[in-house]
């Protein structure tokens, strides 16, 4: 049993801040700077949180910092180089910078405008009920909100661990609630020192074996990317899996992320950080993000665009269509193809359009593959490309999860499965309030009084259109 406590006490410690922690270690010792500005002229702003900033135009160039949403540069030329990056000069930034010569940034993440993403125009939107631990996502049936949402999808996740923030690091601790949109996605994210590497990139050792690979397999060092002198870096491959989404504003470093395992693993690691014994040995929870099933975050970018608003709530659930007439149908299936491609998503029918190929000679490829046979490829076939084929049970069926009050548990019983109060707040303290899962709204709800930090927009505990008052009944 030993051998499982130190991954356990690593998973819990993992520093899932892009923006406001992930330069630290590199950082702390360096002088701080901020370039002087020289003209007013060509000023843009950070659309995405947590953008690289590099010492030279490529992607092998060293990441200096980052720079947060909304945070202003000023261009130095507009000319692309290497296709996509520009130099910048910073204005100002709240993250520590190392000095250089020059910076470069990708081009595709600067906006001439405030980003701000409040006004919701489009689709879809996703609502994390913290309590319960589950992320579902809903599809707006009416533009003027005048008729329930339509949950598409809803799938258990991990949240932070219980415990306060520490007050030089914001953030870490528990999840915190409030009224957020997706700023960016980002594919196969690793920390900029290296100590959680990517799930997947070029050069790294091969991964723990698909079908075969235990919880201990990724802290292992030879999983982990060796540097020029052969010394081995990282203390958890693919901690932030697939893909990882960024929210603004003020998220203090929590998003939303993929884990360890591959798509076949299912929610295998995600349950087993809500066993007995590993919240006796541990806290397996995040630092504060919410950690999906790589399958799960996989369709979660699928549907999710930027802009979208992503919400975070701590509320009793109940259903406001006790018959559930609106969901009758049952059973629904996403296949999705996983591959090296930068940025790409996973969806099947659109790599096999990018690709090239046809639905055959992908069976074919990986049914070999998976078998453990040995493959000859041209090196240059596009069937290199796939990481992983499978296919997704989507749970579109509406499950409530009974809140449990906090007074009626202790630590280690509410963190073991699911209560519907991960973090024990009494029902004093709880809103009397109820979000209805079935159709996306809240009646009566507030944050609760105490524990829970708030964050977000500061305007809007919650979104206007979510309020059950919106419904012609």
């Amino acid at each position: 049993m030993r051998k499982h406590i130190a991954p356990m006490m690593l998973l819990s410690a993992l520093a899932i801040s892009p923006v406001a922690h992930s330069q630290d270690a590199a950082l702390d010792n360096a002088e701080v700077t901020t370039p002087a500005v020289t003209t007013s002229s060509n000023i843009y702003y950070i659309a995405l949180n947590g953008l690289r900033v590099r010492s030279t135009p490529e992607d092998a160039g060293k990441t200096m910092g980052v720079l947060s949403l909304n945070e202003r540069v000023r261009l130095v030329s507009p000319e692309l180089i290497n296709g996509k990056y520009v130099q910048i000069e910073i204005i100002k930034t709240v993250n520590k910078m190392l000095p250089s010569e020059k910076y470069y940034v990708v081009r595709e993440y600067l906006s001439e405008k405030v980003i701000d993403y409040k006004e919701f125009t489009g689709k879809y939107f996703t609502v994390l009920n913290v309590a319960t631990e589950t992320l579902r996502i809903y599809e707006r049936q009416c533009a003027d909100n005048s008729c329930p949402h339509k949950m598409i999808m809803e799938t258990e996740v991990v949240v932070g661990e219980d415990r306060d923030h520490p007050a030089a690091e914001k953030g870490k601790g528990r999840s915190v609630l409030g009224s957020y949109r997706l700023t960016g996605w980002a594919k196969f994210y690793q920390d900029a020192e290296g100590h959680y590497p990517a799930w997947y990139k070029d050069g790294y050792p091969d991964l723990p074996k698909i079908g075969e690979n235990d919880w201990t397999d990724w802290f292992k060092s030879k999983y982990m990317p060796a540097d020029a002198n052969g010394k081995k870096h990282g203390s958890m491959r693919g901690a932030f899996g697939w893909y990882a989404g960024f929210v603004a504003p003020n998220p203090y470093g929590q998003w939303t992320h993929g884990t360890v395992g591959w798509g076949e693993d299912k929610d295998k690691y995600i349950k087993k950080t809500k066993k007995l014994i590993t919240n006796i040995v541990s806290d397996p929870r995040s630092s504060g993000c919410t950690r999906n099933n790589n399958e799960a975050v996989a369709f979660i970018r699928q549907i999710i665009d930027t802009g979208a608003p992503m919400i975070k709530i701590y509320a009793k659930e109940a259903l406001l269509d006790q018959s559930l007439s609106d969901y009758r149908e049952d059973g629904k299936q996403w296949q999705y193809i996983m591959t090296k491609k930068a940025g790409e998503k996973a969806d099947r029918a659109e790599v096999l359009q990018s690709l090239k190929v046809s639905g055959n000679e992908v069976d074919t490829f990986w049914a070999a593959k998976r078998a453990g046979g040995d493959l000859i490829l041209d090196p240059k076939s596009p069937l290199n490309q796939i990481l992983e084929v499978g296919t997704y049970d989507i749970d579109n069926q509406p499950t409530v999860i009974e809140y449990t009050p906090g007074e009626k548990m202790g630590k280690i019983k509410r963190s073991v499965g699911r209560k519907g109060n991960v973090y024990g707040v009494k029902s004093q303290d709880m809103s009397d309030g109820v979000f209805y899962i079935d159709a996306g709204v809240l009646s009566g709800y507030h944050h609760p009084k105490a524990i829970l930090e708030v964050s977000g927009f500061e305007d809007e505990e919650t979104p206007p259109w979510m309020n059950i008052s919106n419904l012609n009944r």
